[in-house]
């Protein structure tokens, strides 16, 4: 054979041979995008401890019901004040930009003094917060206003959280339809708006700002005079933040905002300006932080395959988190030990089993818990059936097909987009009910993957 010919022969070979790996490349990798055809949590909204504050009486109850569970549970309570004069809202009678301006460069100097003489306490853990915090004396005649805020939508394709007053047919965020799934907060976010001459106000620890006038006689010694004060209440605002699965109060706060006005006569350089009237807005606060004790690690469901290794980390709030051992254990050690460090060693065998953190802080022990399967985690999950024509009546059975055949967790999930175009039972039966279309989905228990059936029902 000539040198050139087998130059030819060489060079379609290769590229036989290019080809063939391209098909299947293409075979394979069409192959294992039609197998994970995406990952979609299956969610189920953790039930409350206590039910569910709807009215403002029932808010008022729910703040005071936390608070006096903080009051005998003792947890960390920091209490601090903060002021904050709104510099936009700075108004002065016509003495010049640059006293203006001077007036502007002193607020933040303002602020911090008369934070600085508002109230503030601390009570440690175990330690007794009595002696500064009390129950709310809030009745339902008090509150011209309540909101309760704990729900959101998530996208199940972008995974972008939506506010409820966001809400569309579409996700705002990426466009897709049908998308939104309705979730709950661990917490509820409570605002009881009260009316500024209710006894309310005047009785419970709402700042009355009565440091101010003091802080603006004394930061105008050489400058000026205070000679007229007064100041009218805008909102009074109890905001409070308790969480619902535990009646464990985490935020406090009595808020006052208002407008005040002073007039200032003038002195040594600024004399000549005679009395100035200078008027804000303002927004006084006072806050109760709370941390209680707890154990928390960070997973709760993981899988891990026979021979390998995993970690759970455990993080403690308490005073002083290095002082504490953690004790850890494992419901199944013949599935799955765990040591000291929380490393987890798989036995010979597929299971289940539930491993716990526990540590003992002031006589009282707190824990968290993780689920681990014990065998061949999912990677993706196909249905045998990617599209369904059905007549109202008929039925048609799916089944799932896992990534890779020996999973051994193949515990899934079944619902219908629409149920009144076609429903599916928790093993794949579609029954169709009526002409429309809707989608048959199958998330899985681990991993949450999640596939597809586009389903028509027609006449």
């Amino acid at each position: 054979m000539r040198d050139t010919d087998w130059r030819r022969y060489i060079y379609r070979v290769a590229i036989v041979v290019l080809v063939v790996f391209f098909v299947l490349g293409v075979g394979f990798g069409a192959k294992k995008v039609l197998t994970i055809e995406g990952v979609r949590e299956l969610y189920t909204a953790p039930a409350p401890r206590s039910a569910l504050p709807e009215t403002p009486e029932d808010m008022i109850a729910c703040v005071n019901a936390a608070v006096q569970k903080a009051l005998a549970d003792a947890p960390r309570t920091v209490m601090t004040s903060s002021f904050a004069v709104d510099a936009p809202s700075l108004e002065t009678t016509d003495a010049g930009k640059a006293f203006s301006g001077a007036v502007k460069a002193s607020l933040p100097g303002l602020n911090a003094r008369v934070t600085e003489l508002s109230p503030k306490a601390t009570a440690d853990y175990s330690a007794s917060a009595a002696s500064f915090l009390t129950t709310v004396g809030v009745s339902a005649s008090d509150v011209t206003g309540a909101e309760l805020s704990y729900e959101y939508y998530r996208c199940t394709l972008c995974t972008s959280e939506i506010a409820p007053e966001n809400y569309a047919a579409a996700c705002p965020e990426c466009g897709s339809k049908d998308t939104l799934q309705l979730r709950l907060r661990d917490t509820y976010k409570i605002t009881l708006h009260i009316a500024p001459d209710s006894p309310a106000f005047r009785e419970n620890p709402f700042p009355k700002t009565e440091a101010l006038p003091a802080v603006l006689a004394g930061e105008g010694e050489g400058y000026y005079a205070l000679q007229n004060f007064s100041s009218e209440i805008r909102e009074v605002t109890l905001y409070a933040e308790v969480n619902r699965l535990t009646d464990e109060i985490g935020y406090l706060r009595f808020q006052t905002d208002l407008r005040f006005s002073a007039e200032l006569a003038m002195a040594g350089d600024y004399a000549s300006l005679g009395t100035v009237t200078v008027g804000a807005d303002a927004r006084d606060r006072l806050v109760y932080q709370f941390t209680w004790p707890s154990v928390k690690l960070d997973k709760h469901e993981t899988t891990v395959e026979i021979g390998s290794s995993e970690v759970l980390k455990a993080k403690l709030t308490c005073d002083d988190p290095a002082a504490y051992d953690v004790i850890w254990t494992s419901s199944d050690e013949s599935v799955l030990t765990v040591d000291g460090q929380g490393y987890l060693k798989t036995g010979k065998t597929y299971g289940d089993s539930t491993v716990t953190a526990t540590f003992t802080f002031r006589g009282q022990e707190y824990s968290d818990s993780c689920f681990v399967h014990v065998g061949v985690p999912a990677e993706g999950v196909d249905l045998s059936k990617g599209r369904l024509t059905l007549a109202p009546g008929q039925t048609a059975q799916l089944s799932a097909k896992f990534n890779p055949k020996d999973t051994t967790n193949t515990l899934c999930y079944w619902y219908s987009q629409d149920e009144t175009v076609a429903t599916v039972d928790q093993t794949g039966l579609v029954t169709a009910v009526s002409p429309g279309r809707t989608v048959i989905y199958i998330i899985t228990d681990d991993g949450n993957y999640y596939s597809t059936c586009k389903t028509e029902v027609t006449d």
